[in-house]
């Protein structure tokens, strides 16, 4: 491997070697990851375009973490379904006649089916049995099968049909989001990134919010971590959305908070002074759309929190109204986004909710293209023919740093990372 000094000039020169194996840009992963921030730097292309690295994430952090896939209120009653893929593999969640909410694989235990083929691709429904379209093998709601029409001459199958149920995968909710992990030796999902998460939100719990709307917005051709770079970072405030949010949200106004063992990150976007609407115990509070949620203080009002959870969940948090990106790598260059908006139960059926939810949507979607837009265009670069290594890190882009050691321990192990980027919370100025 060059040394620090020789990468360096060989960079400015356009001459930096590509790392091209996975040996390789592991090793500079967690070299990386372990730098002081005035130290930091981003990753080069590499990480955002090899396909072995690619298959080692989805083996070693999409297929071992919890994932986010819906929110309880999908799933009111028995029969009710979302059906989602995690890291290609199809699942069905769904809830029993006994009210338990199970995640049952989609593959029909006889040729291989899709049990939601029929469904053309729907997101979310109601059965009163997984019927298997194909050869109609039908199971019940907790994945045991009880019928196979014209199996009555096997022998194999009269003696291991009791076996052919469907498999389960581990199933869990928080604050009304469901989650899954395929990983059965998975921790807990709330011992996974600890007391800190509930700590940092202090009076927000969306037990107590409902999901009002989505948005699908499909696929993006850009790898799936340049969505948490860009998602989890204020800085570019400044350009990509500088009509937009930077006015809102100044990017040197950002709040971090500490992730002591770099399993999420949280960030709070401060209302800048000529968009306040008022002041309270010192604070300026922010626009709002809704009444503010009960039992908020004026610092919460005051400000937007993004709560990163790895590897795939954003939930920003604002006095009015929650938002929830989703997104999921489709290959090693492209994926997946949804985006959920939730009003607080006591105003969420009110007439002021269908307008607000419409203007908040038509406000996101503007911010989210500008967000595609520049993620595409970092993606495009990557195929230069120059050899890049990434260069230095804003103190506005700590997060980025927190992410380097969150993949450093999933993709090589714990021992590699030092400990946080910061202790306490810093500001961003």
């Amino acid at each position: 491997m060059l040394t620090d000094d020789a990468q360096t000039d060989a960079a400015r020169n356009g001459q930096y070697s590509r790392l091209n194996t996975v040996s390789e840009l592991l090793d500079l992963l967690v070299e990386t990851a372990n730098k002081p921030l005035e130290e930091a730097r981003a990753l080069p292309p590499e990480f955002y375009t090899n396909p072995e690295i690619y298959q080692l994430e989805l083996e070693r952090i999409w297929r071992k973490s919890w994932i986010h896939v819906g929110r309880v209120e999908e799933l009111q009653n028995p029969g009710d379904w979302i059906a989602r893929e995690i890291a290609g593999e199809p699942i069905v969640v769904i809830k029993g006649q006994d009210d338990e909410i199970r995640a049952l694989s989609r593959v029909c235990r006889h040729r291989f089916m899709d049990l939601l083929d029929g469904e053309q691709g729907r997101r979310c429904g109601h059965a009163e049995k997984l019927t298997c379209p194909y050869h109609l093998w039908t199971y019940e709601l907790d994945g045991r099968l009880t019928s196979a029409p014209y199996m009555n001459r096997s022998r194999l199958f009269e003696e291991e049909k009791d076996g052919y149920a469907l498999p389960q995968f581990r199933v869990e909710t928080w604050q009304g989001f469901v989650f899954v992990n395929l990983d059965p030796d998975a921790a807990a999902l709330t011992d996974t990134f600890g007391p800190e998460v509930e700590a940092a939100l202090g009076n927000y719990d969306a037990t107590d919010w409902r999901l009002m709307d989505r948005i699908a917005w499909g696929e993006t051709e850009a790898n799936w971590k340049l969505v948490v770079d860009n998602g989890r970072e204020a800085y570019h405030h400044i350009g990509t959305h500088g009509k937009t949010l930077e006015p809102m949200w100044p990017a040197h106004m950002i709040q971090f908070e500490p992730s002591p063992r770099n399993e999420f990150f949280m960030a709070r976007m401060f209302i800048s002074k000529e968009f306040a609407t008022g002041q309270e115990d010192g604070h300026l509070i922010s626009p709002m759309l809704m009444p503010p949620a009960p039992g908020l203080t004026p610092f919460e009002q005051s400000n937007t929190g993004v709560l990163g959870l790895y590897p795939g969940f954003i939930y920003v948090t604002g006095p009015d109204m929650l938002i929830t990106l989703s997104f999921q790598p489709t290959g090693h260059t492209s994926h997946n986004l949804d985006i959920e908006f939730l009003f607080h139960k006591d105003y969420a059926d009110t007439p002021e909710a269908k307008v607000a939810i419409e203007e908040g949507k038509r406000w996101l979607s503007a911010v989210q293209a500008e967000d595609s837009g520049a993620m595409r265009g970092v993606q495009r670069m990557f195929s230069s023919g120059l050899s890049h290594e990434g260069g230095a890190l804003s103190h506005l882009e700590i997060a980025l740093m927190t992410f380097q050691r969150y993949l450093a321990k999933r993709l090589v192990g714990e021992h590699t990372v030092s400990g946080p980027v910061i202790e306490s919370a810093t500001a961003g100025a």
